[in-house]
């Protein structure tokens, strides 16, 4: 057994079960694609390259869904995100300091699940006008294929600005670490697992 392996084992004992957040309109695609991250979207769906940069590398805006569009295909809705310059720039360290678009290129490249149900679906209430549903996966059938790719993070990595108005995470380098490395080497538990470019064949670990 491979070390990513034996990390992506200790990883499902614990955490049996994976969630991801997305907008209904995705469920097409997602059956047909797989779930993808940003970057492999804007790739799929033929974004122009000039327009590019406004959904990878700045900051999409709390409550902005974009849908993506292409003859042939069934659509894709890129999620709203919650890092903009300021909290995020203040929160960055080691090679990511004073370079949000690099944090945000780094994020928009993977996809994200969460590890705790409860935290899934708040996030789904929090846009009380956009409905947003809950899939679940199973944790060792999705890590099976997939090991290689696949990170922890101990906090919301996507959310700059803590609550209350107090300074978000300090994130950097570090703060993803590969299952090779799971346990975390900072004994931190995981909040996220994220996989770089996607799972297309993600729906064959969908729980019904």
């Amino acid at each position: 057994m491979t070390a990513a392996a034996e990390g992506a084992a200790r990883f499902a004992a614990r955490h049996p079960r994976l969630f991801h957040v997305t907008d209904p309109d995705a469920l097409p695609g997602i059956e047909r694609d797989g779930l993808l991250s940003a970057a492999a979207l804007v790739d799929l769906y033929g974004v122009p390259e000039p327009d590019r940069p406004a959904l990878l590398d700045d900051n999409r805006g709390r409550g902005v869904f974009t849908r993506l569009t292409r003859p042939g295909l069934p659509g894709a809705t890129l999620r709203d995100q919650w890092m903009p310059d300021a909290p995020l720039t203040a929160c960055l360290r080691g090679a990511y300091t004073g370079r949000p678009a690099a944090w945000r290129r780094l994020i928009n490249s993977h996809v994200f699940f969460w590890v705790d149900e409860a935290q899934a679906h708040r996030l789904a209430r929090v846009n009380r006008a956009r409905a947003q549903i809950v899939l679940a996966f199973d944790t060792a059938g999705l890590l099976a294929a997939h090991a290689d790719r696949a990170v922890t993070a101990p906090i919301n990595t996507g959310i700059a600005a803590g609550l209350y108005g107090r300074p978000g995470t300090p994130r950097d380098e570090t703060t993803f670490r590969p299952l090779t490395e799971y346990p975390r080497p900072d004994r931190k538990p995981a909040k996220e697992l994220a996989i770089r470019d996607g799972v297309p064949d993600v729906m064959r670990h969908r729980i019904a």
